[in-house]
């Protein structure tokens, strides 16, 4: 099981930590389409948080891992990628991270009534485009575009709502990008060997 982002995927993966904002991931798995893929998670015009693009990519690597590829490594921010027959690039633009209160600014901030917390929504929200291609020739297997739009409020005192709000759009970015690469599906194989321009599979990667 691999723990974080306040949810917890199960993943059967055997994981090894690169150093920071590095982290790969080796699986096995009779569904998996034999490649490599090395994971660029990065944010586009508006930059937003780096914890945020980190655990996106932590979590995508460890999903993807599990049910789409043989490997998945995701290099930090600037670094150079690693080895891999497939590119899957991330772009993050457009954040949008904020509370609102259902009672006005001044009863807000009044100290003393605990379920004033309750009366606040968080909202997380951001746009994600995923482009999937293949090394060296960077011709691309197939695209997506697709905004996570979250809103959540507190269910006791004491909860963080904009934790959760961010949380929960990395849940749902992971899980749209596995559906959308129709992981555990032959179709994803077929696809990919078509961009390499080759029906052998590529050699097997040391595990």
């Amino acid at each position: 099981m691999i723990r974080g982002l306040r949810g917890t995927f199960p993943i059967v993966v055997v994981a090894t930590l690169l150093g920071p904002g590095l982290h790969s991931t080796i699986a096995d798995g009779k569904d998996l389409a034999p490649f490599r893929v090395a994971l660029d998670v990065r944010w586009g015009g508006d930059a937003g948080s780096d914890a945020f693009r980190d655990d996106l990519a932590r979590s995508l690597a460890g999903v993807l891992a599990s049910r789409c590829f043989t490997s998945v490594a995701a290099a930090g921010e600037g670094q150079v990628l690693p080895s891999s027959e497939l590119v899957l690039a991330v772009q993050l633009s457009d954040p949008l991270d904020e509370t609102r209160f259902d009672d006005s600014i001044a009863v807000s901030l009044q100290p003393g009534d605990p379920a004033q917390e309750l009366r606040r929504v968080a909202r997380f929200q951001v746009t994600v485009d995923v482009t999937l291609s293949v090394r060296p020739s960077d011709v691309v297997v197939q695209r997506k575009h697709l905004v996570a739009d979250v809103y959540r409020r507190p269910l006791i005192p004491g909860e963080n709502p904009q934790a959760s709000a961010r949380a929960e759009a990395i849940e749902r970015i992971v899980l749209d990008v596995a559906k959308w690469l129709r992981c555990g599906q032959a179709k994803l194989e077929r696809r990919v060997r078509d961009a390499l321009g080759t029906d052998s599979p590529p050699a097997s990667s040391p595990r």
